[in-house]
């Protein structure tokens, strides 16, 4: 392998940056987003020295599921919609190797700093992008407005920062919530931690605040006792400075608004998502072998109810539109995925990425994210902690004793 230098923390950190801004893209056919037009500069610069390293277990049903999913595409009645998703799919796969390979020129140094570098500039412009709106809208809260980085979604002002949804905003922040937890050491990861909090709490997304909530009180479970003392003693001062922060930037609604969204679950079935479930799975007993093809379910959902909406399950949608065989393929690359984790033991080494992991999968049961470029961003940087772990059981497989 040819000898190519490592990328700087400056490098990975705009690049991670970009693919937060998901929001920004160039609409043709398909929608081609910053980070896409950063990885074909960058192959094109790398060409020369590109290659292809053999698959993991879990990346070959990663890819078999796909597979079968845009097979599906070819049985089903709106092929128009299918065959959009497909060149979806190929391209957002074609930047997760591009990705791959340049994880592999960074060291893991680099790669956590660009991490944390691009978390604090993610959620300072995000906040203020969130109070701008607010000025802006004057603080009245009017259905259905969307100004800078404020979403009012039913009089409620929630924050969407770079995104363009409140939910898909705490789900691109995971990444930086778990890694300042699991490396409260220092004052940027200290700060950033507070602002991840404080903007995760403004969108008023209780799936995805009850995502991290888990996690975090996961992390406490398995860290020791001196840890845990720390740690709750840090959380229950962070919180009282995010309370602090939120309430100055809601102008004293906070406990009101929490209060809403907490009652309003009764009545609104998750907004709506209880309903939509249980049409998918009624979709999936129609078809449960090929499903009703990739992509389909909003088209067969505005052909029977008139609007055209999402499952909000990525489990169920992926069983609705590819059926059982692409059901278990992808439930096989999420249990293959943990396994390599644990094996590697990276849940010691680094407990930010399997408790990144198991906050996307819950956040998944009310999102749809069958292909999602933050997902693949965290593929590539949990690849890069697997090939540095072979690479020191190897180093370590090479010292003979001296005699």
């Amino acid at each position: 392998m040819l000898n190519i230098p490592n990328h700087s923390t400056r490098f990975i950190s705009v690049f991670i940056l970009f693919v937060m801004l998901s929001k920004y893209h160039i609409y043709i056919g398909f929608s081609l987003k910053v980070y896409m037009i950063f990885l074909i500069i960058y192959f094109c610069c790398v060409v020369p020295h590109f290659y292809f390293r053999s698959l993991y277990s879990y990346e070959v049903m990663l890819l078999s599921f796909y597979i079968i999913y845009c097979l599906s595409g070819a049985f089903s009645i709106y092929t128009n919609t299918s065959i959009r998703i497909i060149l979806g799919v190929v391209l957002v796969l074609g930047c997760y190797f591009i990705m791959r390979y340049m994880m592999e020129r960074m060291t893991i140094s680099s790669l956590e700093k660009g991490i944390g570098d691009a978390g604090l500039v993610f959620n300072v412009v995000s906040l203020l992008l969130y109070v701008i709106g607010l000025q802006q809208s004057g603080f009245r809260a009017e259905s259905e407005v969307i100004s800078y980085g404020l979403m009012i979604d039913r009089n409620y002002p929630r924050l969407i920062g770079l995104l363009d949804d409140p939910n898909i905003f705490v789900f691109y922040n995971t990444l930086f919530f778990t890694f300042y937890l699991t490396h409260l050491r220092g004052f940027k990861n200290i700060i950033g931690f507070v602002l991840c909090i404080s903007t995760s709490l403004l969108t008023f997304s209780r799936g995805g605040i009850l995502a991290l909530l888990l996690v975090m009180l996961l992390y406490i479970l398995m860290i020791n006792i001196v840890n845990k003392i720390k740690i709750i003693i840090s959380l229950v001062t962070f919180s009282f400075i995010v309370i602090c922060i939120v309430n100055i930037i809601t102008t004293g609604q906070i406990e009101q608004i929490i209060s809403s969204r907490i009652q309003d679950f009764a009545n609104d079935n998750g907004s709506g998502r209880l309903e939509l479930w249980t049409q998918a799975f009624q979709y999936f007993r129609d078809s449960p072998y090929i499903g009703i093809g990739a992509f389909n379910f909003s088209d067969y959902y505005a052909y029977s109810y008139n609007k055209k909406l999402y499952v909000h399950n990525t489990l169920l949608e992926i069983l609705s539109e590819s059926g059982i065989f692409g059901f278990l393929s992808y439930v096989a690359f999420l249990i293959l995925f943990l396994v390599t984790i644990v094996t590697k033991r990276l849940h010691n080494k680094q407990i930010y990425l399997l408790l990144t992991l198991i906050a996307f999968i819950l956040q998944m049961m009310s999102l749809s994210l069958i292909i999602n470029e933050a997902f693949f961003l965290f593929l590539a940087i949990t690849l890069k902690y697997i090939l540095d772990s072979e690479s020191e059981v190897e180093k370590h497989a090479n010292i003979r004793p001296e005699v």
